[in-house]
C-alpha cells in the first residue's frame, strides 16, 4: 500500500470569507499496491464548476454571536460542509471545524438558510459535497477584548493559524491508526456500460465519518460520467464505522478510499 497525499482546493471565499484562512486539505490515503493517481483521471479545470451559493445570494454575512461579545472574543472562524444533491438542494448539514462552539452554530444556521446551485462536470449537474469557512469579524463598537482573547490571539500568531476547538481529525490520528469498517456496499456497473478495454471503473472518493460511524458527505474527487457519480455516492451512504475516537474520546474523521465498481451479473447466474 502506497500513502499519497491529495490537497484539495480552499474552502469557498464569499463575503467576510478569506482565502487563506488556513485552507481545508483532502487527507492522506492508501492507494492500493500496483495504482497511482494516474488511474483515476480528473476533469479539466474547463469542464468543471464547482458547487457554489446561488447567485440571488452570493455573499455570507453572520451575525455576531452574543457570547463572544460577552467573553470579549473579537474573532473566530468556522467551516460547515452541505451535502447537495444533483439539483443543488441541501441533504446533509455538518460542522467540520470551529474555533468556538458559538461560532460553529451560528455558521451552521446560516448555512441552513441558504440557496445553492450544484456541482457540474462537462455540463452535467452530480451530488457533490460543498465546503466554506467564514472568519467572523467583531461588530461595530466593540474595541475591547479580554485577556483571553489577546493570549489566544498571541498563541496563534506563534503556532501559524487559528486554534479550533473543534476540528476533523486525518484517519492517521485515530486510535489504532485507521477506521474500522463495519458495513459496506459496492456500486454495480450496469453490464452495457462496461468499459470496451475492460479496465475496472474507479474513483477517488472522500467522505466525513462522524462521532456515531456514519458517512457525512461524500463526495467523488476523480473523473467518473454522472450516472457513475450517482451510483457511488448511493453506495458510500450504505457505509458504517466503528464509531471513531482518538484519544479515547469521540471525534470526527475525514478519509479518502479508492472504490471500485463491480460488474453486473448475468442473468441466470
Amino acid at each position: 500500500m502506497a500513502g499519497v497525499t491529495l490537497c484539495g482546493a480552499e474552502p469557498k471565499t464569499s463575503g467576510a470569507v478569506t482565502a487563506n484562512d488556513d485552507p481545508l486539505q483532502l487527507p492522506n490515503m492508501q492507494v492500493p499496491g500496483g495504482l497511482s493517481l494516474k488511474d483515476f483521471p480528473f476533469p479539466a479545470e474547463n469542464e468543471l464548476k464547482v458547487p457554489d451559493f446561488s447567485a440571488n445570494d452570493p455573499f455570507l454575512k453572520v451575525q455576531f454571536p452574543g457570547e463572544a461579545v460577552h467573553e470579549g472574543v473579537a474573532t473566530g472562524r468556522a467551516t460547515v460542509g452541505v451535502f447537495l444533491d444533483a439539483a443543488g438542494q441541501p441533504k446533509d448539514f455538518l460542522l467540520i471545524r470551529c474555533t468556538k462552539d458559538y461560532f460553529g452554530a451560528a455558521l451552521l444556521e446560516e448555512a441552513k438558510r441558504r440557496t445553492y446551485v450544484a456541482k457540474q462536470v462537462k455540463g452535467a449537474a452530480i451530488p457533490s459535497a460543498f465546503t466554506f469557512t467564514y472568519a467572523f469579524e467583531p461588530p461595530p463598537g466593540m474595541n475591547a477584548i479580554s485577556n483571553f482573547e489577546a493570549a489566544s490571539r498571541r498563541s496563534e500568531d506563534i503556532q501559524g493559524g487559528a486554534g479550533y476547538a473543534y476540528r476533523a481529525r486525518n484517519e492517521t490520528e485515530v486510535d489504532g491508526g485507521q477506521l474500522v469498517q463495519t458495513r459496506v456496499a459496492i456500486p454495480v456497473l450496469p453490464r452495457a456500460l462496461v468499459p470496451q478495454d475492460g479496465k475496472p471503473v474507479r474513483a477517488l472518493v472522500s467522505f466525513y465519518v462522524d462521532e456515531q460511524g456514519r458517512v457525512r458527505l461524500p463526495n467523488v474527487e476523480s473523473y467518473l460520467p454522472p450516472q457513475f457519480v450517482t451510483a457511488a455516492i448511493a453506495a458510500l451512504q450504505q457505509w458504517g464505522f466503528k464509531p471513531p475516537l482518538s484519544k479515547g474520546k469521540p471525534v470526527l474523521v475525514h478519509t479518502m478510499r479508492a472504490l471500485t465498481f463491480r460488474e453486473e451479473a448475468a442473468k441466470g447466474k
